[in-house]
């Protein structure tokens, strides 16, 4: 095997000097090096040679020796394209009957859960409710108990040392529920 000639390196460019010597971009320059063997490579690192830009620059002057040649395309059946174009048709059709299917699906679900939501708002408005009526119904059994207590009062004594704190207030007591009895509620 025989080795080639020992060539005269001159100067070494790293990729922005090369990049600036050509008036490119240091990535163009990169690309281009690797793309047509014009540089040096040792792991990540390019390094260019005077002949390596020289052999870049011919490349870019390089004129094109024809017309580009076009792409070509294959005729397809009149057929195949139906087929192709339905079954596309159909694949749409299919996505947006998921899409329909999902929405019902998260709307039952979203009803569901506003519905169980509701129910339970119910149940504790409930038992607000009878927690209320229980305590009233207390209130208004010791209210009677006390009124009954109050009509063991000797209203005609006229003795003070008869008329204590207890039976003073027994007597509002009697009074205002005889006032209450005659506000109508609301």
């Amino acid at each position: 095997m025989e080795l080639p000639r020992p060539t005269i390196l001159d100067i070494i460019y790293t990729e922005d000097e090369a990049a600036a010597r050509l008036r490119l971009t240091r990535r163009s320059v990169v690309t281009l090096g690797r793309r047509y063997g014009c540089c040096s490579v040792h792991g990540r690192i390019l390094r260019f040679s005077e002949q390596d830009l020289l052999d870049l620059w011919q490349m870019l002057r390089a004129t094109a020796k024809g017309a580009r040649p076009k792409a070509t395309t294959v005729p397809m059946d009149g057929v195949s394209y139906v087929f192709f174009r339905d079954q596309a048709r159909r694949r749409q059709q299919e996505r947006e009957e998921r899409a329909r299917q999902r929405k019902a699906r998260e709307a039952d679900a979203r009803e569901r859960r506003l519905e169980e939501q509701r129910q339970a708002a119910r149940a504790k408005a409930e038992q607000r409710n009878a927690k209320r009526e229980a305590k009233a119904r207390e209130a208004a059994a010791k209210r009677a108990a006390k009124a009954v207590v109050a009509t063991g009062i000797d209203r005609k004594n006229r003795d003070p040392a008869y008329w204590t704190d207890e039976r003073k207030k027994a007597i509002r007591r009697e009074r205002v529920a005889r006032m209450q009895a005659w506000v109508p509620i609301e």
